[in-house]
């Protein structure tokens, strides 16, 4: 296994419930590293989703730092499932307080050409 892959590894709790095995923090930062929450993030909510989806757009917010020595739980909401779309908000938590929050779009793969009239 990589160590990108180490740093990414999640433990499922339960459907929708996942917990960080790692965290990492920058020398000189005040929290955990974002781009590990969002990676997190974005591996807990792909878990939930059909295989043909794929991520298409993400929108996140960092509202406190994250603690190192504890793990971060990510739930996902389950806001929409269609046959082309899906969408879900993930929170991380630590404290029983939300340290982040992201919603993320997945989407299935499109077999069109771009057209254009005159």
């Amino acid at each position: 296994m990589s160590t990108i892959e180490e740093a990414l590894e999640l433990e499922e709790l339960e459907e929708n419930l996942y917990r960080s095995k790692r965290t990492w923090v920058p020398i000189g930062a005040r929290g955990v590293f974002g781009g590990q929450v969002v990676g997190h993030s974005v591996l807990a909510a792909t878990k939930t989703v059909a295989p043909h989806l794929m991520l298409h757009s993400l929108h996140s917010y960092f509202l406190l730092p994250g603690d190192a020595s504890r793990p971060i739980i990510y739930h996902v909401a389950r806001v929409r499932d269609g046959k082309s779309f899906a969408t879900r908000t993930i929170t991380a938590i630590q404290n029983a307080r939300a340290i982040f929050t992201c919603s993320a779009s997945f989407q299935a793969k499109e077999t069109f050409t771009l057209e254009h009239q005159v």
